[in-house]
């Protein structure tokens, strides 16, 4: 930052933009006046003003197809006029600020952004074009508001700070991972770039092949990370736009139906499930891989994935299951709303007494496991076995010390060898179990089976792993469609707790499987206390200090939001506290938390 902060004095001296931010003289950011042009509400607690000085807001408003979702999602009605019953029935199902919470602070609108490989050099000519591109905006904001009536107040308009989510740390670490991996300077070609394309920005910025856009001669124009169409819309099937501003005519159309048309099914949430850990464990048919040799060259461990926990800190943009069935209270088909979605689920609950993130939670655990043997079918061939990031990283990179815990532990056939990730295990049982018992004897003997393959040789054979990995992924969908058929309320959210509380220390040697339990046990403390039926106050806080790194080593905390930054600092603290990891801290707790949570349950 401090060099970027040198580079802005030396614009200063050569040029009029430059000269302006510095001398207090801000801009008008604005581009799509309709977009910000509403009355301010006690939702809205972001002032026209600030918009207009977010030049990541303003890219996504003035942007296709993003612009189009905004002019109704954002101009829609607010929280208060739902509330009022002004706004008619079918808007609760979606309110202004869920958009407006994807705009202004999910990470993901700057993922392609925030990794595009600038040398430190660029970082000039980057904030001059960004500069130049707001200045050129002015005019069609004065023009704007002038046709409205309106005027904007300028000394309250401009840019006070450098745009760290523009440009920053992240972009240097890019570079250097891309000239290590393909050559210095080579992504500053188009051959180059096209490599960055394909290996990095299918998850930094939703590329597939033959998409427009993303090209090293369009990066001056370039979206900044995931729109709105790469997680709701299938492809280019675009069908479903027209009809479903007819909401009451659409909401009632059976999911199939709306997929039919083009709209991803993200009601299912083994469906979202699936579209999240495409990137977040991986996917080479879609080339989502990362590659031992990205981590080599620098790219950030990819962590362990609770995907309850994930959505809530992106920060979630859209209402839970539970709070759209109080949204539509006074809507007379809410009942069939929820039967469509959810069939078979509610033949024996109530909708607004599911424990939904408990839920996701269980089939977040199944689908993860899932991926992870989808990456083992999906390597089959020689080309693409052994590469080490297919195994756990933990299993290598650990403490070196005489009768380790691993050495305590045992191991599964021949010490020594490549074993899978042990993270995804950390819910495995308490999701099969929740599945039946039935499944639960089955998974096991398949995921026994599994490990074995995996000891027999270095690196196992594909051929049987993959035949293997097969098998226990049709099983485990089984499994996934028993869950969703399950509702699961308090008394069960409870037993699982209760059942997370006795994960043995076997299964708390990694730090990232260790991490899995704690934000399970969150994720059930949290909704039981949403719920109406929250655990004794001192209860509570003893889980939610599961996840303090002074109480067990682990932190808990995810980098919610744009205004904050993996890399370097969250980086060095996660690698740190990887280092430093004990079971013993965290097994300790846990057996505290055991008897009180049996007591709790009587």
């Amino acid at each position: 930052m401090i060099l970027l902060i040198k580079q802005i004095d030396k614009m200063a001296s050569n040029s009029f933009f430059a000269r302006q931010i510095l001398a207090g003289i801000p801009f008008v950011l604005f581009l799509v006046t309709g977009a910000v042009g509403w009355t301010q509400t006690a939702t809205d607690t972001i002032s026209r003003e600030e918009k207009l000085s977010d030049p990541v807001y303003m890219s996504w408003v003035a942007s296709e197809p993003v612009g189009r979702c905004v002019s109704c999602h954002v101009m829609g009605p607010t929280d208060a006029e739902i509330d009022s019953g002004r706004s008619g029935d079918l808007t609760s199902f979606s309110r202004r600020s869920e958009m407006m919470h994807w705009l202004q602070k999910d990470k993901h609108t700057i993922a392609r952004r925030r990794v595009e490989p600038f040398a430190a050099e660029q970082s000039e000519d980057e904030l001059l074009k960004l500069y130049e591109r707001l200045d050129a905006q002015i005019e069609k904001a004065i023009e704007g508001y002038k046709r409205r009536g309106e005027t904007i107040d300028r000394s309250q308009v401009g840019l006070e700070s450098i745009p760290e989510e523009w440009i920053g740390q992240s972009n240097l670490l890019s570079r250097r991972i891309c000239d290590k991996l393909w050559g210095s300077g080579s992504v500053t070609t188009e051959a180059g770039y096209a490599k960055f394309r394909d290996h990095c920005l299918t998850c930094h910025g939703g590329y597939h092949a033959g998409a427009s856009g993303f090209d090293l001669a369009d990066l001056d124009n370039a979206q900044l990370g995931i729109d709105c169409l790469y997680c709701h819309q299938q492809g280019e099937n675009d069908q479903w736009v027209a009809p479903h501003q007819v909401p009451e005519k659409w909401r009632l159309k059976p999911p199939q139906e709306k997929a039919d048309s083009g709209l991803r099914n993200l009601v299912d949430t083994s469906n979202q499930a699936r579209l999240c850990m495409d990137c977040h464990v991986g996917n080479r048919s879609k080339n989502m891989f990362v590659s031992h040799e990205m981590y080599a060259a620098g790219h950030p461990p990819i962590p362990s994935i609770e995907l309850q926990q994930f959505c809530a800190e992106m920060p979630q943009h859209w209402q839970t299951p539970r709070q759209l069935y109080e949204s539509l209270a006074d809507y007379p088909q809410r009942n069939d709303y929820f039967n469509i979605n959810y069939p078979g689920l509610l033949d024996s609950a109530n909708a607004g007494e599911v424990f939904w993130n408990t839920r996701k939670m269980l089939i977040g655990a199944l689908v993860a496991r899932q991926q992870m043997l989808d990456l083992y079918i999906q390597s089959e061939s020689a080309q693409d076995w052994a590469d080490y990031s297919l195994y756990d990283c933990a299993a290598c990179h650990h403490e070196l010390r005489s009768n380790s815990l691993r050495q305590q532990r045992g191991y599964v056939g021949a010490p020594g060898r490549p074993r899978q990730y042990e993270w995804p295990d950390a819910l495995l049982t308490i999701a099969y179990l929740f599945s039946g018992k039935e499944t639960l004897a089955e998974s096991r003997g398949l995921e026994s089976k599994l490990d074995q393959l995996f000891s027999e040789q270095p690196f196992g054979d594909p051929h049987r792993i993959a035949a293997n990995a097969t098998e226990l992924h049709d099983h485990i969908s089984t499994a996934i469609d028993a869950v969703e058929q399950k509702p699961v309320d308090a008394r069960i959210a409870l037993a699982v707790l209760r059942g997370l509380a006795t994960t043995p220390k076997s299964k708390l040697v990694t730090y990232d499987a260790a991490r899995q339990v704690v934000w399970a046990m969150q994720t059930i403390a949290t909704e039981l206390e949403l719920d109406g039926k929250p655990l004794d106050p001192e209860l509570h806080d003893r889980i939610r200090q599961l996840g303090n790194p002074e109480t067990t080593g682990i932190s808990s905390s995810l980098p919610s939001g744009r205004k904050q930054f993996i890399y370097p600092d969250r980086l060095e603290t996660d690698l740190h506290l990887r280092a430093q990891y004990d079971p013993s801290r965290l097994v300790a707790q846990l057996k505290s938390l055991r008897t009180d949570l049996a007591q709790a349950a009587k």
